[in-house]
């Protein structure tokens, strides 16, 4: 993997503010034309650096205001209560982050739902069916103060 310039930094700033941006315009903030701008996009992507394009949704105006995190320890350590276990958060919608933390929690979830209501049900008929966690501790987010996917590239 080639090492990142300037300009290719610039374009990954400027495509996580906005990644609806024209080439076109991305162009201009790059000083560079539109060919070369649009290839090193498309190497970046080639090369991973960029993952996916995505939305980033208002979570009140669809319903969704709950925001909880789980810090989850499983029963046993090993391989396959990991597997088991991340194979099973991978299909639950609900959770939006999962990760593999050291401390005292084996896992940490993001979990986005609309109500406690939701949750209640979340807990009792999706994570509590998985018979290697042992134990759950939930936070319940009072006020997002910030919330961005954005990496300092400049």
């Amino acid at each position: 993997m080639d090492q990142l310039d300037n300009v290719d930094k610039k374009l990954l700033e400027e495509l996580q503010k906005d990644c609806k941006q024209s080439i076109k315009q991305l162009a201009s903030k790059v000083n560079l034309s539109i060919t070369p701008t649009h290839e090193r996009i498309k190497k970046m992507e080639v090369n991973g650096i960029i993952d996916k394009y995505v939305a980033l949704l208002n979570l009140e105006t669809i319903d969704k205001s709950l925001i909880v995190y789980c810090q989850v320890t499983l029963v046993k350590h090993q391989e396959t209560a990991f597997k088991e276990f991340e194979d099973y958060m991978s299909k639950i919608d609900e959770i939006v982050e999962v990760s593999y933390i050291a401390g005292v929690y084996d896992f940490l979830l993001k979990v986005v739902l609309k109500d406690m209501n939701e949750y209640q049900d979340f807990v009792l008929k999706k994570l509590s069916q998985l018979e290697v966690i042992s134990n759950i501790q939930s936070s319940f987010v009072m006020k997002q103060v910030k919330n961005t996917t954005k990496i300092k590239m400049v």
